[in-house]
């Protein structure tokens, strides 16, 4: 199972962001910058790519050199991808929400749902009792007023009687 961090805006609703390492990022780099709409780092992916190809000579070496490079930057974007994906998402007004662990977004997404649900309902429950305890109390203070008022005169009392 993977770790999810959930995110929610008002108006396009919440996505799902896995934490940690990204297959697509290391295999297709540009390709899954673009699709996630990180267009800066597709850009410098790009440039890079172009740089490498007019900067390194086309020898053994040279390949060498390119494969080490590229090997060191989609391990960059593998490790660090997820990260900036959230990170966009929060600028575009995306907040926080939660952590989950799913197999998939799709069933991170559920998990987020029914966690928030469950949340909702405790705190439904919460307050009707809070409400019985205060009702409870009320009763409590109303009798004790009836009884002769409270604490003085010959009930429980801690302190000291003046009169």
């Amino acid at each position: 199972m993977a770790t999810f961090s959930i995110l929610e805006h008002p108006l396009h609703g919440p996505r799902a962001v896995k934490q940690g390492w990204s297959w697509p990022a290391f295999f297709f780099g540009v390709f899954w910058a673009l699709y996630k709409r990180i267009w800066m780092l597709a850009a410098c992916l790009f440039g890079f790519i172009v740089l490498s190809s007019m900067l390194i000579p086309a020898t053994m070496e040279g390949q060498l050199i390119s494969n080490v490079l590229f090997l060191g930057l989609n391990l960059t974007i593998s490790l660090k991808g997820n990260q900036w994906y959230a990170s966009l998402l929060e600028t575009q007004g995306y907040q926080y929400q939660m952590q989950v662990e799913a197999r998939n977004p799709n069933e991170a997404l559920a998990r987020s749902a029914e966690q928030k649900a469950a949340m909702a309902k405790d705190a439904i429950q919460g307050s009707f009792r809070d409400d019985d305890q205060r009702t409870e109390h009320d009763d409590n203070d109303h009798d004790n007023d009836q009884n002769g008022g409270g604490n003085a005169g010959g009930s429980k009392s801690t302190g000291t009687f003046v009169g």
